[in-house]
């Protein structure tokens, strides 16, 4: 049903449009309040919200209907709570997100075509590495809540997440990109 609702907006359907607003808004929402730390107004979630469909609106042609659209939604609004918190000069500190990971590698690669990249070199994980990654870098989910959620140690997680991290630079940097 998504890659219809996807083939829709791609063709500039503003039904469609409405409809993904409508079924996601609650989780872009959560997305900015993870990543912000709840640190943000709720006028800043709602403006970032607004400008991660506003995002979407722009580049619905480029949009792959056959990939799912949480990842590419978690990405743009990721980006633009991070955005919103450096214009602020709100500082995260790891312990206020519960997340371990000091550099956060998503966020510092800009390029559209670099996160679509990104999406691309998912494919080449395993499923265990793809689940790690996308829960923790898109769903912003915590290295304890995802070995919660699938039932293995938080120490597995950590090295599975260090290791596909390691792949995906890898990959980009074969691709020619550059996240440094």
């Amino acid at each position: 049903m998504e890659d219809k609702l996807i083939k829709k907006l791609n063709k500039g359907d503003v039904k469609a449009f409405e409809q993904i607003i409508s079924t996601y808004s609650g989780y872009v929402i959560s997305i900015v309040n993870r990543r912000s730390g709840g640190l943000l107004s709720a006028e800043d979630t709602e403006e970032i919200a607004a400008d991660t469909f506003a995002a979407l609106w722009k580049e619905r042609d480029k949009i792959d209907p056959q990939k799912p659209l949480m990842p590419y939604l978690a990405a743009i609004t990721g980006n633009a709570t991070i955005s919103r918190l450096r214009v602020l000069k709100l500082n995260l500190s790891i312990e206020d997100i519960d997340e371990p990971a000091s550099d956060d590698f998503v966020t510092e690669i800009e390029s559209k075509e670099a996160m679509r990249e990104i999406l691309s070199s998912l494919d080449k994980l395993t499923d265990k590495q793809r689940e790690i990654f996308i829960r923790f870098y898109f769903y912003g989910e915590s290295i304890n809540e995802i070995s919660e959620l699938m039932k293995i140690s938080s120490s597995d997680v950590r090295t599975t997440l260090h290791r596909t991290r390691e792949k995906v630079k890898s990959i980009l940097t074969e691709r020619g990109y550059s996240y440094e």
